[in-house]
C-alpha cells in the first residue's frame, strides 16, 4: 500500500517538528515538505510519491580552512564505525550484504553529504540508521587508527627503510592532481575566491594532507557534525511520521542545537581581473611545443537566481558547446589551442563561467583573452541566434523532463538539486527543482536582448574574473616526488633512536589494527535480510519482434511517458577490418556539414526536434561461442509526436554528410583525441582493463580499438600526419557509408509504449524508402581502405604518464576450467572485490579502489584505481585464489554476500535502460533460462561453491596479460615486470 501522501491533511507530523512549508512541486512529482527539528534545529526536507526506490540523506554544510582535506578524511572515516555499529568498516559490510541502490558519500568544495537508496523497505530503515549512527557516533575519537588509514600516516617499516606517507585519501587526491584538467580547475576556482572558503581544496592537497593533525581532524567533526548543520533529505513512498519519529527518537533528541557559523562569505569582487601563471607535470622527454592551456574565467553572484542560471547553461552550449559554436569556432580559427572547453558552475555559493583551450603554443594569453572578448562584443551587437537558443531551451527541458539519469535513483538528483539554493539560503528549498515556469520565462525573452545583457554584464563587463596560462613542466611529478622523499628523509635524519622505534611500533601496530577482524558478535549487529527477501525471478524481457517494410524490428513495449527511444543497428562484421576508422566515423556523423545544414545548423535542428541523435560501435559477444557481433548503432530519443522530423533528421545525417570539409575535419581529429586522452588518463582503471583484455579475446582487441588505447593509437596518427591521412580518411568514411547502411543489414530496436508505436512505425517506412533510395544510387569499394586485424596475444605492457599512481590490471582466461558455475564467480566477483582485494589492496595498500569482474565467456581481470604501488598488488592478485580454497564462513556471512551480488545485478532501470538491456540479450543470443540458473546459482550459492572457483581466478590472477598505467618512474623501479614500456603520450 502506497505511503505517499498528496496533502497536509494526510499526515501527521510529529510534534517534536516544526511545519516551516508544505506544497506540491509539480516538477518532481512529489508534495514537499519542509521541516525544522525544535530541539536540535535540523533542517529536514521530504519528497512525498510514490517512487518505491527510495533515497535517504543526511548532509552538512563543510568550509575548509585549508587544503588538508579535512571534510574529505572525515567523509571516509566516519563510515569506519560508529556506536550502533561498530564494525570496522560497516560501509563495506552495507555494500557487500544489502539490497541497496546507491551508497555512498561525497564530498564538496562546501558540504559533504551522505547519501543512500534502496527499493526494499527494511533494507532503507537499516541504511539510514547506519549512516546516522555514522556521522553521529563515530569511531574516529577512540581509534586514531581509522584517521591514520583513511587520511594519511608515516610509514616506517624498520629503521634502515625509508619513511614514506601512506592513506587512502592521501592517495586518492595524489591521483586526482595527476590530471592536467583537474589541476587547473583547482588553480582557477581557489584563484577566483582567494578570500573565502573556495580559496581551499576541500579534498585535500597532497603537498598539505600532512599538515592534518589528529586533534585538528577531531575537531573539524565536532564542529560541523551537529544536527544544527545538517540538511536532511527523505524521498520516495516512505511512511514519513515513522520515519520522523525514528529519526528524533533514536538521534535528534540528543543533540540540543548550538551556535555554529558554517556561513559562506562571498567573495569580494575584483577591481580588475588577474592574470595568472601555473605550470603542471608531464613526462620527462615530453614535447612541450603545443601543450599549454588557457583558461578564463568570471565569478557571479547568480547561484541563487534559478532563471539567470539556466540561462548561463544555454549560452553555454550556443557560444561554445555546439557544433560550430561561434566563440568555440573563433578560438580554433585563431589557432589557439584544438579541443576548447565550457564550463557554467552552479553549485558554489558565487557561480563561475569558465572557457577553455588545450593544446596550445605558449605565449598566446592576450589573443585569446582578445578573441573571447572581440567575439562577444560581436556576438552581443549582432544578437544569439533565436533559433539556437530556442533549440537549446527545448533540448535541456526535454532532459528534465526525461528525468533519466541512467543507474542513479532520480531521487538522488533530485535532492542534489535542493542544494543549489537551499544549502546557502533556508528560505529557498525548492528552487533548484522548479523549470516549468523558467523555462516558459526563458522563451518569452527569446528575441529580446535578455541574453545578450547578461554577457554584458557578467562576462564582458565583469573585472571579478582571472585569466590563466597553465604550462607543462617535464619531470615535474618527479620533481615533486623528490622533493617528499626529501622532506620525508630531513624528518626522519632528525629523529632519536627512540623517535624512529615509535614510528616503527606505528607502523606495525597500524598493520595490525588493519590485519584484525571485526568479532563476530560486532559483524553481526549490522542488520542484514534474509534470502527469502530476495525476488527469486529475473527481471522480464520486453522484446516482441515485428517487421515494418521488410525490416526485422524489436519492440520494447514499456511505459516511457510519450518519449520514443530507437536504434537503428547495422550489421558490420564484413568491415570488422576498420573498426578503428568505424569508431571515428561514429564520432563524424552529426558534427559534419550535410547536404542541407551546415554541421552548426544540423545540431540546432537536432536540439529543436528532439533529445540528441548519435551513433556508436557495438561489440556483442554471443552466448556460447566465440564469434563477435559488430553493429553501427544511430540512435535518438524524442517525444512521440515529432519522430517524423527526427527521423528525417537522422536520414540527412546518414545520407548527405560531406566528409571534405578538411578543415573542420582536422579540428575533430584533434578535439576526438584529446577528450580521449582526458578519457584514458581520469578512467585509468578501465583503459589499463581494455588493453590488458585486447590479448585476450577478440571482442577485447574490438573494444580496445574502438574506445581505448588501441583507438588513441589511430588518433595520434591520424592527427600528427593529418595532411597525408586526410585523403584516405574522407574516402574511407565515404565509402564505410555505404558500405554499412544497406536495408539487408538493419535491425531496428524500439522502446516505446504500445500507443505509441503507430506513429514510430509510420515515420520508420518513410526511412526506410530514403534508405532504399540511398542503396540504390551507391556502391561502395572499401578495397583501398586501411585494414586493422586483430593481434590477440599476450603482452606485458607499461604506459607511462606524470601521474604520482598507478592502474595495475592482468586479464586472462580460465575457458579450459571444467564446470564452471557462472552464479558462484558472480558471487565471487563481489567476495573479492568488497573483502579480500579490499582490504589488501585499499586498507592496507592505501589504493582508492580495486576490482575484479569475470564473465559468462570465460575471461576474468582485476584491476587497481589510484594505487600506489604495483609489484605488491599483483601478488596480492595472485594470492585471491588461495584466499578462496581456503574461504571459510558462517551461513549469515554467505548470506550476505549474496544479497550484496544481488544488490549490484538489480539495479534501478530507466524505461531506456530497461528497453537497451532487453535488445542486449536478444543481441547476444543469451537464452532467458540461462540469466535465471545463474540468479538461482546465487541465491544457492554455498561457500563450497566459492571455494571451487579457486582454479578459474588462479587462471586469470596467473596471467601473464598485465598492462599498467601509472608514475614513470615507478615503472622503470620495476621495469622487469614488463616487456614493453612506452609513454601514453
Amino acid at each position: 500500500m502506497a505511503k505517499s501522501i498528496k496533502s497536509l491533511n494526510e499526515v501527521k507530523i510529529p510534534e517534536t517538528y516544526e511545519l516551516v512549508n508544505g506544497e506540491y512541486v509539480k516538477e518532481v512529482d512529489s508534495f514537499m515538505l519542509t521541516l525544522k527539528h525544535k530541539l536540535s534545529g535540523a533542517r529536514v526536507l521530504i519528497f512525498s510519491n510514490e517512487d518505491d526506490n527510495k533515497v535517504f540523506d543526511i548532509a552538512f554544510r563543510t568550509p575548509p580552512k585549508d587544503a588538508t582535506g579535512v571534510p574529505h578524511i572525515i567523509e571516509h572515516t566516519v563510515l569506519c564505525g560508529s556506536e550502533k555499529y561498530p564494525a570496522k568498516d560497516p560501509f563495506v559490510e552495507l555494500v557487500k550484504g544489502s539490497l541497496n541502490t546507491y551508497l555512498n558519500a561525497t564530498t564538496y568544495p562546501d558540504k559533504t553529504m551522505y547519501p543512500v537508496a534502496s527499493y526494499n523497505d527494511k533494507d532503507f530503515a537499516n541504511l539510514m540508521s547506519v549512516y546516522m549512527d555514522a556521522v553521529f557516533y563515530p569511531n574516529i575519537y577512540k581509534h586514531e587508527e581509522i584517521f591514520k588509514q583513511e587520511g594519511w600516516h608515516y610509514e616506517l617499516e624498520s629503521k634502515d627503510a625509508p619513511l614514506t606517507y601512506n592513506g587512502v585519501v592521501y592517495n586518492e587526491m595524489k591521483g586526482a592532481y595527476s590530471s592536467e584538467e583537474s589541476v587547473l580547475e583547482r588553480f582557477t576556482m581557489n584563484s577566483l575566491f582567494p578570500d573565502n572558503t573556495y580559496a581551499h581544496e576541500s579534498g585535500g592537497d597532497p603537498k598539505n594532507i600532512p599538515d592534518l593533525t589528529y586533534e585538528d581532524y577531531l575537531e573539524f567533526h565536532r564542529k560541523y557534525y551537529h544536527p544544527v548543520n545538517s540538511y536532511i533529505c527523505i524521498y520516495g513512498d516512505v511512511d514519513i511520521e515513522e520515519r520522523l519519529s525514528w529519526m528524533d527518537e533514536n538521534y535528534l533528541k540528543n543533540f540540543p542545537a548550538i551556535e555554529i557559523d558554517s556561513h559562506i562569505e562571498p567573495q569580494k569582487p575584483f577591481d580588475e581581473m588577474k592574470v595568472l601563471s601555473t605550470e603542471y607535470a608531464v613526462a620527462t622527454d615530453a614535447d612541450c611545443s603545443e601543450k599549454t592551456y588557457y583558461s578564463f574565467c568570471t565569478a557571479m553572484d547568480v547561484t541563487l537566481d534559478q532563471e539567470k542560471c539556466r540561462a548561463f547553461e544555454l549560452i553555454s552550449y550556443v557560444l561554445l558547446e555546439m557544433p560550430g559554436a561561434p566563440l568555440k569556432q573563433a578560438i580554433l580559427d585563431a589557432g589557439i589551442g584544438t579541443d576548447i572547453d565550457a564550463d557554467f558552475c552552479d553549485i558554489l555559493r558565487q557561480s563561475m563561467f569558465s572557457i577553455t583551450t588545450k593544446n596550445a603554443k605558449p605565449g598566446l594569453r592576450d589573443k585569446f583573452y582578445e578573441v573571447i572578448v572581440s567575439t562577444l562584443k560581436e556576438i552581443v551587437k549582432e544578437g544569439i541566434d533565436r533559433k539556437d537558443l530556442e533549440a537549446a531551451i527545448n533540448s535541456t527541458e526535454f532532459r528534465e523532463r526525461e528525468a533519466d539519469f541512467g543507474g542513479f535513483p532520480k531521487g538522488l538528483l533530485y535532492v542534489l538539486k535542493t542544494f543549489k539554493t537551499w544549502l546557502y539560503d533556508d528560505t529557498l528549498p525548492y528552487d533548484g527543482l522548479i523549470y516549468e515556469d523558467i523555462y516558459k520565462n526563458l522563451r518569452e525573452k527569446l528575441g529580446t536582448d535578455y541574453y545578450e545583457k547578461l554577457i554584458e554584464e557578467y562576462i564582458l563587463g565583469n573585472p571579478h574574473a582571472v585569466l590563466v596560462e597553465m604550462n607543462p613542466k617535464p619531470g615535474l611529478a618527479l620533481e615533486n616526488e623528490k622533493a617528499i622523499a626529501k622532506k620525508l628523509e630531513d624528518y626522519k635524519a632528525s629523529l632519536s633512536d627512540e623517535e624512529l622505534d615509535e614510528l616503527v611500533a606505528q607502523t606495525k601496530a597500524l598493520k595490525a589494527y588493519q590485519e584484525e577482524q571485526s568479532p563476530k558478535e560486532v559483524l553481526e549487529k549490522i542488520p542484514l535480510l534474509k534470502r527469502e527477501d530476495i525476488r527469486k525471478k529475473v527481471r522480464p524481457l520486453h522484446n516482441e519482434e515485428k517487421q515494418i517494410c521488410g525490416v526485422k524490428t524489436i519492440h520494447h513495449d514499456i511505459h516511457t511517458n510519450g518519449i520514443i527511444y530507437l536504434d537503428m543497428l547495422f550489421d558490420v562484421n564484413s568491415l570488422s577490418e576498420y573498426v578503428p576508422q568505424i569508431s571515428f566515423l561514429a564520432t563524424l556523423l552529426g558534427y559534419m556539414d550535410t547536404t542541407e545544414h551546415t554541421f552548426r545548423e544540423f545540431d540546432t535542428e537536432t536540439n529543436f526536434y528532439s533529445g540528441g541523435i548519435g551513433s556508436d560501435l557495438n561489440i556483442y559477444s554471443l552466448y556460447n561461442s566465440e564469434d563477435v557481433e559488430l553493429k553501427f548503432d544511430v540512435k535518438t530519443k524524442t517525444l512521440a509526436g515529432r519522430i517524423k522530423d527526427t527521423v528525417r533528421l537522422m536520414a540527412e545525417m546518414m545520407f548527405k554528410t560531406v566528409f571534405t570539409d578538411e578543415k573542420h575535419l582536422r579540428e575533430v581529429v584533434a578535439e576526438t583525441r584529446s577528450r580521449l586522452k582526458v578519457r584514458l588518463m581520469s578512467a585509468g582503471h578501465q583503459a589499463a582493463v581494455s588493453y590488458s583484455m585486447a590479448g585476450i579475446t577478440v571482442d577485447g582487441w574490438y573494444n580496445d580499438y574502438s574506445m581505448g588505447i588501441g583507438y588513441y593509437d589511430y588518433l595520434v596518427k591520424l592527427d600528427e600526419n593529418f595532411d597525408g591521412e586526410k585523403e584516405k580518411l574522407i574516402k574511407g568514411c565515404e565509402e564505410l557509408v555505404k558500405a554499412m547502411f544497406k536495408k539487408e543489414n538493419m535491425l531496428i530496436s524500439c522502446t516505446c509504449d504500445d500507443e505509441d508505436y503507430a506513429k514510430f512505425e509510420e515515420a520508420m517506412s518513410s526511412f526506410i524508402g530514403k534508405l532504399d533510395d540511398f542503396e540504390k544510387k551507391n556502391k561502395a569499394d572499401v578495397s583501398t581502405l586501411e585494414k586493422y586485424r586483430p593481434d590477440v596475444k599476450y603482452r606485458k605492457t607499461a604506459f607511462s604518464t606524470p601521474a604520482e599512481i598507478q592502474y595495475a590490471a592482468v586479464s586472462g582466461s580460465y575457458k579450459d576450467v571444467p564446470d564452471v558455475n557462472d552464479g558462484a564467480m558472480t558471487v565471487t566477483r563481489h567476495l573479492l572485490s568488497y573483502g579480500y582485494l579490499w582490504n589488501e589492496v585499499r586498507v592496507k595498500g592505501g589504493a582508492y579502489g580495486v576490482m575484479c569482474k569475470f564473465t559468462r565467456d570465460g575471461s576474468g581481470s582485476f584491476v587497481s584505481y589510484r594505487d600506489p604501488n604495483l609489484s605488491a598488488t599483483y601478488e596480492v592478485y595472485k594470492k585471491a585464489a588461495d584466499y578462496l580454497a581456503n574461504y571459510e564462513a558462517d551461513e549469515r556471512e554467505v548470506t550476505k554476500t549474496i544479497i550484496g551480488t544481488i544488490s549490484g545485478l538489480d539495479t534501478p532501470l530507466t524505461p531506456a535502460m530497461d528497453g537497451k538491456r532487453s535488445m542486449n540479450i536478444y543481441l547476444t543470443k543469451t537464452p532467458l533460462e540461462v540469466l535465471q540458473k545463474e540468479r538461482d546459482q546465487i541465491l544457492a550459492c554455498t561457500k563450497e561453491d566459492i571455494r571451487k572457483t579457486a582454479d578459474a581466478v588462479r587462471k586469470v590472477a596467473d596471467a601473464e596479460n598485465i598492462c599498467v598505467i601509472g608514475n614513470e618512474q615507478h615503472i622503470k623501479d620495476e621495469a622487469s615486470m614488463f616487456e614493453v614500456i612506452k609513454p601514453l603520450s
